[in-house]
Order: structure tokens, then sequence, then C-alpha cells
């Protein structure tokens, strides 16, 4: 069996390689891809060179991260996943794939694949909010609407909170704000006029950060979902004069754990959740919708990438 994978060899080098799979170990599976997802605030400033990090970049390296097949074959001690079955996956832009059978998530049959590949991104940052505990009478504020400020919305409302403010310019992503729930989406933010008892930072710009930290109460809590690798995010003198409580999040609590959640609650909003994949491309055109989002040719929320099977 051979998997073809795309490798970022150099800042802006996109190839697809040709690999040979090893046999399958006791506890692992065999995946066939049927559709991967591109997490634009991560990986497009990895295609660029331009990515913040705490190590150097080094190349070849695997590109993507959120993955959605079908088990093709199982090892002789796998015991929770069958042949057939439909999973989500963390290894990348790759049409194959072995992965021990922990790694895997199983998804319900009739569930869209853009549906379940915003398991991974939802359980990051549901993993943020838990560290905050909001209570159903804190007024929320969240800057930035991209995937992660969407899903925080989605997540915020199944936990009962009532007032949740967006700070987004773009009308297209405010208008998905407000049918996931937001109480108000854009520029302004007028329900929080005394101030907001929590901040969730998900735009990756220091500009909206330091305006979050204005806007919140003495003593609001903070996360910080976006992971700083565009721009540095500076603490304004607001947290010092307002004692604000700041925490950052990364990866995800329990992903098993969330999906069997997270699931069951997509189904009165899967149409307004698919909406965040609004951009589709296949593999053949994969290196292209790169270069398409390294130029501003293209902007969308989330782009899916479709495998031929």
């Amino acid at each position: 069996m051979h998997a073809h994978s795309l490798l970022l060899t150099a800042p802006r080098h996109l190839t697809w390689v040709k690999e040979e799979l090893p046999g399958l170990r006791p506890d692992e599976v065999l995946i066939q891809t049927t559709a991967s997802a591109i997490s634009i605030g991560t990986e497009l400033p990895k295609f660029q060179g331009t990515s913040r990090n705490s190590q150097p970049a080094h190349y070849p390296c695997m590109t993507g991260y959120e993955s959605a097949g079908k088990v093709l074959a199982c090892g002789s001690a796998v015991q929770r996943l069958h042949i057939g079955e439909r999973v989500v996956a963390f290894y990348g832009h790759r049409t194959h794939a072995i992965i021990p059978e922990t790694k895997a998530i199983a998804v319900p049959e009739n569930l869209p694949d853009a549906i379940a590949l915003l398991a991974i991104l939802s359980c990051d940052v549901t993993k943020g909010i838990r560290k905050l505990q909001p209570r159903a009478d804190e007024a929320v504020l969240v800057t930035g609407a991209g995937t992660i400020g969407l899903l925080t919305i989605f997540m915020l409302k199944t936990l009962g909170i009532q007032t949740i403010d967006v700070i987004e310019p773009r009308p297209k992503r405010s208008s998905l704000a407000l049918q996931l729930g937001a109480s108000h989406a854009g520029l302004s933010h007028p329900t929080g006029e005394n101030g907001y008892n929590i901040g969730i930072e998900c735009s990756s710009h220091n500009a909206a950060f330091a305006h979050l930290q204005e806007s919140l109460v003495t003593g609001g809590r903070i996360c910080i979902l976006a992971d700083g690798n565009i721009e540095p995010l500076i603490l304004s003198p607001a947290f010092h004069e307002k004692e604000l409580l700041v925490v950052g999040s990364s990866d995800g609590w329990d992903y098993q754990e969330h999906a069997r959640h997270f699931f069951p609650m997509t189904q009165a909003h899967a149409d307004t959740l698919e909406h965040l994949f609004n951009y589709r491309t296949t593999t053949d055109n994969l290196i292209a919708t790169f270069e398409q989002l390294a130029s501003d040719t293209i902007s969308p929320i989330k782009v899916l990438v479709q495998y031929n099977t």
C-alpha cells in the first residue's frame, strides 16, 4: 500500500511525495482519506515561512492535521473500530495513513465530513472555555469570527451563555456569528456597555487584543485561543489597571469524549456549521489553493479538501 503526502519542502514550495506504508501493528488501523481541512490561521503562515514559533522551521515537513476517512484494515488487536467505519484523525493532507486505534475518532454514518472535521478545533476551543468557567449570566466578548471564533460562539451557546458579542469587520463572518447565536457582531459591541466579564481572543491581531482588554470589567477573565503565530499579543495598561486574568489554551481536553457530545449538538446547526467551509478544493488543486491563499486571491474562513477515493 502506498500513500501520497503533501510536504512543505521550503517556504511556498509544496510537493506530493509517494511513500510505501509499513504493515499494520496489532493496535493500528489503515485509513483511506475522504476529506481534509486547511486550518488557515495555522497552515498559511507555515506555508509562507512567516509563522512565529518557539523552534526554527525545519524542512521537509508534513502539512495539515485535520483528516477524515474510512477504515480499510484493522490490526489483530483492534476492537473499537471496524472496516468501513468513518473516522476523524490528525495526520494531515495524505491519501492514506496508519495510526493507532486510540487516535481515531469514530464518526456517525450520516454526518458530513465537514462537520466531522470540526470536532478537532471545537475540542480545542472547549478546553479554553472550560478554563474560564463562564456562568450563564456573564457577558462575553469574542474578537474575531474566523473558524476558532465561530466555534467559540457555538460552544458558548451550548453552555447557555446568553450575551455573546463579537468584534468582526467582515459582514459575511458577522452574519455567521449571528446565525450561531451571537447577540451582536460587527465593529461595535453595544450589549456590554458596562464592560464584559469574559473576553476570548480569536483574531491573532494585537489591536483586537488591546481592545478586548479595554472592554473588560475589573477582575475580568481572558482566554487567548489564537496561537500567536502571526504577531505578538501584548498586555496593555488595562491588564494591570483592571487586574485581569489572562490564560492561554492549546490543543483539546479529550477529543474522544468531546466528539461524543459534539456530534449530536451539531444536528440543529449543521447547515450553518458547514458554511464555515466556504471554499472547497480537491487534492489535484491543493497546491494551487495554498498559492491563492498566500496571494489573497481567495480569503475563505476554512477550506475543505475532497479526495478522489
